[in-house]
């Protein structure tokens, strides 16, 4: 099977270990700020609105047409074709594929974290690193654990296909 697929596979894999991830940290009471922000953040691109304000945004409670929105966003295009990053690069350089897909992919999880801290955290008023994010938010440390399973995932399965396909 094609590192492409394999890649885009694995993102959609390593997402939904990031969403368990997620949903475990949230009942232990770890709060990353994101909670049913992405669907309405979205929602907001058909009228060129590309920022919210978190704060008076978390107020409100997230409508099911907005959940369902996150919900794909975060699957397809946060899991799916983001992953599709990390055949792009190898393609794009010309180096080669790494011998085990497994440590590349920790890196690559661990790079990803920065549409996050860099991207959501900003476009939802929360500044870089969600710094400015609700008050008893933990931005730092949950976004890098859970991108990190998410690499790890990714890579993962990417040597498993490999090792039933042998294409790669």
């Amino acid at each position: 099977m094609s590192i492409w697929i394999l890649s885009f596979l694995g993102g959609l894999v390593g997402t939904v270990a990031m969403d368990i991830g997620a949903r475990q940290l949230g009942g232990a009471g770890v709060n990353d700020a994101l909670g049913g922000l992405l669907g309405r953040w979205v929602l907001g691109f058909r009228h060129g609105k590309f920022n919210i304000n978190g704060l008076k945004e978390l107020n409100t409670p997230e409508t099911l047409v907005e959940a369902r929105t996150g919900v794909f966003f975060h699957y397809i295009v946060g899991g799916g074709c983001v992953a599709l990053v990390y055949p792009g690069w190898f393609w794009l350089t010309g180096f080669s594929l790494p011998e085990n897909h497994i440590p590349a992919g920790l890196l690559f999880g661990l790079i990803s974290v920065s549409l996050t801290w860099f991207v959501q955290y900003p476009c939802f008023g929360f500044s870089w690193f969600g710094l400015k994010g609700p008050a008893g938010s933990t931005t730092i440390w949950p976004p890098l654990v859970l991108h990190s399973v998410y690499g790890l995932i990714m890579g993962a399965v990417i040597e498993g296909g490999n090792a039933l396909t042998g294409i790669i």
